[in-house]
């Protein structure tokens, strides 16, 4: 997978988003309270969405995949207005249009 994140033992953490993120290259503490999402949304390989999730303590850096719970609820709020016009559009393409603002 292409990612941002460069895992570096020796280097200082760093969070250039959206071009690079300088990480440990593994988790502390800390991480279990103080994770919070960088940036938005981004799409991978195969269309799948995610965020990158970062410590504010120690710079820790992964990316999470969002529940189907949460895209349910991001697909609704997003594409509410435009349902109604949606007889005879491919479901594909209506959740590409969501995803793509």
């Amino acid at each position: 997978m292409v990612t941002i994140v460069r895992y570096d033992p020796h280097g200082q953490p760093k969070n250039r988003y959206p071009r690079e993120i300088i990480s440990p290259p593994s988790p502390s503490a800390c991480c279990i309270r103080q994770m919070k999402r960088t940036g938005g949304m981004q799409r991978g390989e195969g269309g799948w969405p995610y965020f990158y999730k970062r410590c504010q303590v120690c710079g820790y850096t992964v990316r999470e995949f969002p529940g189907y719970g949460e895209l349910v609820q991001l697909v609704l709020r997003r594409g509410r207005g435009r349902r109604e016009g949606l007889k005879g559009v491919a479901w594909r393409t209506w959740i590409d249009g969501i995803f793509a603002e």
